[in-house]
């Protein structure tokens, strides 16, 4: 339950502190007074936006501190998923600062308002006359009757299994926009892959390949000169290893005489034998040499394909021809991958469909199942409030499409006039038929669920007389099991309070100030009594007030 609310500095309060108890608490006052500012400013510490244009001074801070008893209420989990310290005494403080900053708390912890507004909805349900629109909304009446049903896991079983059957939708529609891309390029990737495949390029170097066609080129030559090379070198009497031999001799001969002719002969003797090194192996590449007609053609068209490969995919070298083939074979293999995924996934959302389909069917039979007890529940409510004859319907049919909140599609219908067939709520009802409608809703939610602090912002508006004294009887009976605060302007629904607060206007000061009382018994009657006759209080509109207080 709420148990106490700050606020400082907030539209025309500068400062009021309230003290709620358990059962009706009443707020009433003089129009224009800040009724609905007071409920703004709750809203505010609940995680509502605002902005500086909520200051009662733009030079101070704005601060509205809430305090909440919920040693009842299993918010346990939540605190922690939150990150928040747990007591069953929570404060939440909002804060703006006259720059515009806004800062949230939760027993000292800051929190974003996306998280406060989560752990809001657990601790107060706040409704306003203007919540008589959200009666045509199609979710709004599904909320009601999932709240009938009392079973949160069949609803949030089918949201699990549509969220898992759209995302798998989402996946396999991507993945096919792929496989048409990829279908396309097929062809041609295919053709450029076999291309190069054909190549042969594994293994092989243009560098190398451009050498070996210049030598198969020039075998002929390179054959006859290596040949005279060695004639020149080891052939006959005047070749160079014989004059070399000759020279070798000489110096030989008077070596004995000098330390340097003997280093003279030795660095000669290792020029004769690299001479017949260089000989022997000239020798061996003129017989390794022949001209090759069929191989100087396999090399050149090798050359030459490289060449034209390399041009035609802006390369540079075959490594690199080699990493545009490696590319290509991913993508011809990525056409076959994607189809494989595609049915994989295809298989899994026919699976996703099937457990879609049954938990639909079950949060649809409980819901068709909860109808009745709506119907029923609400029609005795409103037969309560002063509409003996209405007619309150609920009609579930099937959807074409599923969707986050189910397969049902669900009508609310009305009407109060007896002997006429119920329509539309937006076609038939007033103003003040709606109202009671949603309070005969929320007397039904209140029995259904466990929402400790309900708020009733003029929800009475339209109706007076001894319609009036049967709303406040349902106020009254709501009140038994849930914490109420209601701002009304009806004194037969404010008679019932348990705690009765009066807001009033002060303009002693420069600048109007909303005030909050707190009345006591004999306050309570007189307030009571103004509500009944205006501003003159008489002996009669006493006895009066003192009557709805005491019914």
């Amino acid at each position: 339950m709420l148990s106490h609310l700050d606020i400082k500095n907030y539209a025309i309060i500068q400062h009021v502190s309230l003290d709620f108890d358990k059962g009706l608490n009443i707020i009433t006052g003089e129009t224009g007074a800040g009724k609905s500012i007071l409920l703004g400013a709750l809203g505010l510490s609940l995680g509502e936006r605002a902005d500086t244009k909520v200051l009662y001074s733009q030079s101070e801070k704005c601060i509205i501190e809430a305090k909440f008893y919920i040693a009842d209420y299993q918010l346990e989990q939540l605190f922690e998923k939150l990150d928040l310290d747990y007591d069953e005494h929570t404060i939440v403080r909002r804060e703006i600062s006259p720059n515009g900053k806004s800062r949230a708390f939760v027993n000292d912890t800051p929190i974003n308002l996306e998280s406060l507004r989560m752990l809001a909805e657990k601790m107060v349900n706040l409704t306003s006359q203007n919540e008589t629109q959200q009666l045509n909304k199609e979710s709004y009446q599904l909320e009601i009757l999932d709240a009938v049903v009392a079973k949160p896991s069949l609803l949030l079983n089918y949201q699990d299994a549509f969220s898992s059957f759209s995302s798998l939708k989402k996946e396999i529609a991507s993945l096919e926009a792929e496989q048409i891309q990829l279908q396309n390029d097929f062809d041609f990737h295919s053709y450029q892959l076999n291309e190069i495949e054909e190549a042969q390029l594994e293994g092989e170097n243009l560098e190398t390949l451009e050498k070996e066609l210049a030598t198969l080129s020039h075998a002929e030559s390179i054959k006859a000169n290596l040949q005279n090379i060695v004639q020149l070198i080891d052939n006959g009497e005047t070749s160079a290893i014989q004059l070399l031999n000759e020279a070798f001799y000489q110096l030989k001969e008077i070596e004995k005489f000098s330390a340097k002719i003997e280093d003279l002969g030795k660095r000669l003797d290792s020029s004769i034998i690299e001479l017949e090194d260089l000989k022997n192996e000239a020798e061996s590449i003129a017989e390794g040499t022949s001209f090759d007609e069929e191989r100087i053609a396999q090399v050149s068209t090798k050359v030459n394909e490289c060449n034209r490969l390399i041009r035609k995919h802006q390369v540079q070298s075959i490594e690199e021809l080699i990493v545009v083939r490696d590319k290509l074979l991913e993508q011809t293999s990525a056409t076959h991958s994607n189809s494989v995924q595609l049915n994989k996934l295809k298989l899994r959302l026919d699976k996703a469909q099937e457990i879609l389909s049954v938990s639909g069917d079950k949060l649809s039979a409980a819901r068709k199942k909860a109808t009745t007890l709506v119907v029923k529940d609400i029609e005795e409510t409103m037969q309560k409030v002063g509409m003996p004859n209405a007619v309150f319907e609920a009609t579930l049919e099937d959807k074409i499409d599923y969707g986050i909140t189910g397969k049902d599609r669900i009508s609310f219908q009305f009407n109060a006039n007896k002997g006429f067939a119920p329509q539309a709520l937006k076609k038939i009802a007033s103003g003040g038929e709606l109202s009671r409608v949603l309070l005969s809703i929320q007397s039904l939610l209140a029995k259904k669920t466990a929402l400790p602090t309900l708020v009733f912002d003029e929800i009475d508006t339209g109706i007076s007389g001894e319609t009036a004294a049967k709303v406040a009887e349902v106020f009254r009976e709501i009140s038994k099991n849930h914490q109420l605060i209601a701002i009304t302007h009806l004194p037969q629904i404010a008679a019932k309070a348990e705690k009765h607060f009066f807001i009033y206007k002060n303009d002693d000061k420069d600048k109007t100030e909303t005030k909050i009382a707190a009345l006591d018994s004999a306050q309570h009657i007189k307030a009571i009594a103004r509500m009944l006759s205006g501003e003159t209080i008489s002996e009669e509109s006493l006895s009066n007030a003192r009557s709805l207080i005491n019914v």
